[in-house]
């Protein structure tokens, strides 16, 4: 249980702090400190109008306007302005299905070619995300850290694969990695301030030099712009060797302790399930989770959760 004293001192902590800790993060320096917890929480916040997720999510004022009263209700130092949805691909001209996550039903018709960096940013979903992005950056005066978690290069991968695409691993790689690299510097240019790159699926063991080429390439970009590229892998019982190419983020079934170097600490999507934070001897600079917490959680519920993870109980403000 926290000392009053943590406490205090944590909510003293200001929107500037954090933003400074994780620009940190991206060059692995800065002391200890109570990590910031940021809970991937973006379809939920369309119960604050009662409106269909895609329907707020291809809305830059409604996706503004939803994660600013979510993340005040709710008490949060960070917003997740994307999550894992098939944007990605959709970005290039892939079709996706309407429900929510969407999911990949046909491959874009240039894969493995040059990137459209205009035609990406203008695509319907990312554009209302970057809009709503650089409308916080500017108007919301406390500060909040600006999360956007993508897929990661495996994931993205295996979603061409399952649509029939047959671009070998090496083109492939290098295509999504430029596409994620693309996605990295649009958000950092916007005003995002971390990367969240969440892989469901492994490369194979033929295919590990290709990944870590697609992470360097989309991580030197985040690491360009002062903004930590981290990676999770949301893959039940796998204890993966972490590329020095990101920020490794490991479950606690993953990775126990503490890592030589900064590192995050992904918990389960499962609000229901999450423990104490840390306090200001973490090792761990960010608390988020594995994948999206569950659109119909109650927002009251997850208010109750958040409360119990940081020991207040309501009566004070944890990271």
């Amino acid at each position: 249980m926290p000392k009053v004293q943590d406490v205090i001192d944590t909510q003293a902590v200001t929107g500037a702090v954090w933003r400074k800790r994780m620009q940190d993060l991206s060059r692995n320096v800065g002391r200890s400190h109570a990590p910031l917890f940021a809970p991937l929480l973006f379809g939920v916040a369309a119960q604050i109008e009662a409106i269909p997720i895609m329907q707020m999510a291809a809305d830059a004022t409604r996706l503004r306007k939803n994660l600013t009263e979510l993340r005040r209700v709710l008490g949060l130092n960070a917003m997740v302005c994307a999550v894992p949805s098939a944007m990605e691909l959709q970005s290039v001209g892939a079709g996706v299905s309407s429900d929510w996550p969407p999911r990949l039903v046909s491959a874009p018709m240039n894969v493995g070619g040059e990137i459209d960096a205009i035609a990406v940013a203008t695509s319907p979903r990312l554009a209302a995300s970057l809009a709503a992005v650089r409308q916080l950056a500017v108007a919301d005066t406390s500060e909040p850290v600006l999360i956007a978690a993508l897929s990661g290069p495996a994931s993205l991968m295996a979603q061409l694969r399952a649509v029939g695409s047959d671009i070998d691993a090496e083109a492939g790689y290098d295509y999504v990695g430029r596409l994620l690299a693309t996605l990295a510097r649009q958000y950092a240019e916007a005003g995002v301030h971390v990367l969240q790159l969440h892989e469901t699926h492994m490369p194979d063991d033929t295919e590990i030099d290709h990944w870590k080429g697609a992470l360097g390439t989309a991580g030197n970009v985040a690491r360009f712009h002062r903004i930590p590229p981290v990676l999770i892998f949301n893959v039940v019982g796998l204890a993966p060797a972490w590329p020095t190419q990101v920020v490794a983020c490991p479950t606690p079934a993953q990775h126990a302790g503490a890592m030589a170097r900064a590192h995050g600490r992904a918990w389960s999507a499962n609000a229901l399930h999450w423990p104490t934070l840390p306090d200001d001897s973490a090792s761990e600079r960010l608390v988020t989770t594995a994948a999206e917490v569950a659109v119909n959680m109650p927002i009251a519920t997850l208010k109750s959760q958040i409360e119990q993870a940081r020991g207040t109980s309501g009566e004070g403000q944890r990271p």
